[in-house]
């Protein structure tokens, strides 16, 4: 089964025009490393294969963060960079964009998979709304949710764990 973690990111400065522009807050890197510490001991038996990131500074650096966390214990995850996982972009075009970047980078042999995908809400939201089949939820400043799914596909997943770090 693959294990697809949806991140949202860390807190951020305050709203401005150059919305992709805000870095996170000082609070914001410590929530961002507070899951990272959660990933890394979640994943220490089934290292983390890829880390997707919108091209936002904020999903960025939170993805730089849980990068660096694992690769300190010795993972080696590859960091990719999607445009479509912004927050108001469409969701479902998002979880395809997911699986294009994935499936020829591993070769077709995705259900093994570990991946965690940075972004922001709603979209993280919506994502997960979509491959669980329930309601979209709310998710926190930098919480994960876990999910198995043996490939993805609408309401297939099924959540397994999460984890919110410390909130403003």
């Amino acid at each position: 089964m693959m294990k697809l973690i949806l991140v949202r990111h860390g807190q951020a400065g305050p709203y401005c025009e150059d919305d992709a522009g805000r870095n996170l807050t000082h609070f914001g890197k410590i929530q961002a490393k507070q899951t990272a510490d959660f990933l890394a001991e979640l994943t220490k038996l089934d290292s983390v294969d890829v880390i997707i990131t919108s091209p936002y500074h904020r999903a960025k650096q939170t993805a730089n963060i849980i990068f660096e966390k694992l690769n300190d214990v010795g993972q080696s995850p590859k960091l990719m960079v999607l445009n479509g996982i912004t927050p108001d972009d469409d969701p479902g075009v998002g979880m395809r964009e997911i699986d294009n970047a994935i499936s020829p980078e591993f070769n077709e042999q995705t259900e093994s998979l570990t991946v965690i995908v940075v972004c922001h809400m709603p979209i993280v939201a919506r994502m997960a709304s979509m491959i669980d089949g329930l309601p979209p939820a709310f998710f926190e400043l930098a919480e994960c949710r876990v999910f198995e799914l043996p490939f993805i596909r609408d309401g297939l997943a099924k959540q397994i764990t999460h984890f919110i770090p410390n909130q403003p």
